[in-house]
């Protein structure tokens, strides 16, 4: 079995990947080094272990260092220091001291920022598990974002601009981490930090959002991303974000237009802007920011193609076609989405184009589970301009299953923000919504009742 110091080792040794700058210390002799891995070190310059340290900081960018230790038969679960700069040496050169007094050997290794906007997981079998501001061990937290592993290696290639750098059979655990500005010992923007091969590896692997990556670019280019990668028709995007330098995906619709719209951390329906013209960025975003209750609630701006809206609506996309629910209006969809326009019988020829749409979409139900989407149809094509996935389950005018004390009805006459305070006013009280007024069960008064879960229905009136 190799130590931890040799698998670091044989990446570079066997042009495995990269990884991070690194000295490793014997547990017996001091100043015995075992592995030296130092950007422009000479190995016949005969360093001691101080000056070694010394030159790993110096060399690293974040002038410091972490430091890892393993016995044979502790592999896993020893303590990581953080953090260590020059002004630490005495301290690190304790550390190494004591790890040798314990029989354990010393892995010093270069600090990589976890906030460089990069991200840090796992990848095993068809799985990549990964999330932002964190190292590999993220994977041992709620919140992750779990991708098939070629879905994730796409979604990963359009916000960064490459693809990571995993260069390990399937039956490989990998912890890797991405990095926006190249990193390690061959200064390229993937770093792999451990490796370990298991048997028979057949996970089952189902996307689940929001989660902590989505929140980092925002809900709606995170369902945007998805819907690309399923290779639905999502109008060309650029998204200008917070976290992550400017990136593009999606198709060309043909037209020069651009929309612009706010994109939340998480979804809030009906409550940020979106426009069919370009507007100053920045005081769009100082505007919308007020409207949020957190210290920080838009992760991001999208610049999108416009598309002809000759019929635009939504559409619940339900594991069983027969309960599919289609909706819309003529023209522009942002009324009808926020209650102001009355849902209307569609043509048969949008009907169609949009249950080819919701068919494609089904056909990734293993995956992605039930969704609602957004779509605007231009006379030729569907385009999806919102995919988001249901929390709850819902038929027809039942908008949330449940079996409440009573049911509160709520005119569509009231603003979204009233429906808002209501749901805030009765949420853990067993109470229902009634919803009253000629509106899609789609439309973002549903939106709001199926993101908190209260049992609801809608009486068309």
């Amino acid at each position: 079995m190799l130590m931890k110091d040799e698998k670091l080792n044989s990446i570079v040794e066997f042009d495995l990947g990269n990884i991070a700058q690194f000295i490793s210390f014997d547990l017996i002799k001091e100043n015995k080094t075992r592995f030296v891995h130092i950007n422009n070190y000479n190995k016949r310059e005969g360093c001691t272990e101080k000056e070694l340290v010394e030159k790993l900081i110096k060399s690293a960018p974040s002038k410091s260092v972490n430091i890892r230790s393993y016995s044979p038969n502790t592999m896993k679960g020893n303590k990581l220091i953080i953090n260590k700069k020059l002004e630490d040496i005495k301290e690190i050169l304790d550390i190494i001291k004591n790890n040798r007094a314990e029989g354990k050997y010393s892995i010093i290794n270069e600090n990589i920022d976890i906030n460089d906007g990069g991200v840090s997981g796992v990848a095993l079998g068809d799985i990549l598990e990964f999330s932002p501001k964190d190292t590999p061990k993220c994977v041992d937290k709620d919140g992750i974002c779990l991708l098939p592993r070629e879905f994730g290696y796409n979604i990963l290639e359009k916000i960064y601009g490459f693809k990571p750098e995993i260069n390990f059979d399937p039956n490989y655990r990998v912890e890797f981490s991405i990095h926006p500005k190249r990193q390690g010992v061959d200064k390229r923007h993937t770093i792999i930090w451990e490796y370990e091969h298991y048997d028979n590896i057949n996970y089952e692997c189902k996307i689940s959002w929001p989660n902590k990556f989505s929140r980092f670019i925002g809900d709606k280019a995170f369902g945007l991303l998805v819907a690309d990668a399923l290779g639905l028709q999502v109008p060309k995007t650029t998204v200008i974000s917070r976290n992550v330098a400017p990136f593009t995906f999606g198709k060309s619709t043909g037209l020069y237009e651009k929309w612009i719209r706010t994109c939340p951390i998480v979804k809030e329906p009906g409550k940020y802007f979106t426009g069919d013209s370009w507007i100053d960025p920045f005081e769009l975003m100082n505007n919308e920011e007020n409207k949020g209750n957190e210290d920080v609630n838009i992760a991001s701006i999208l610049s999108q193609d416009s598309v002809e809206a000759v019929f635009s609506g939504a559409s619940i996309v339900k594991k069983s076609m027969e309960n599919d629910i289609i909706e819309g209006v003529s023209g522009k969809g942002d009324a009808f989405m926020i209650g102001e326009k009355n849902n209307h019988i569609l043509p048969e020829a949008v009907i169609r184009g949009v249950k080819r749409l919701n068919n494609k979409i089904r056909s990734y139900y293993r995956y992605i589970g039930e969704v609602s989407i957004e779509w605007v149809y231009d006379g030729e094509h569907v385009w999806i301009v919102q995919l988001n996935q249901l929390k709850s389950k819902g038929n027809k005018n039942i908008i949330v299953e449940g079996n409440p004390l009573y049911y509160k009805e709520f005119d569509v006459s009231n603003s979204l923000d009233e429906l808002r305070e209501l749901i805030k006013n009765i949420k853990e009280k067993n109470i229902g919504i009634e919803l009253i007024g000629n509106i899609g069960i789609t439309s973002h008064y549903g939106d709001l009742l199926r993101l908190a879960n209260i049992p609801s229905k809608l009486n068309r009136v």
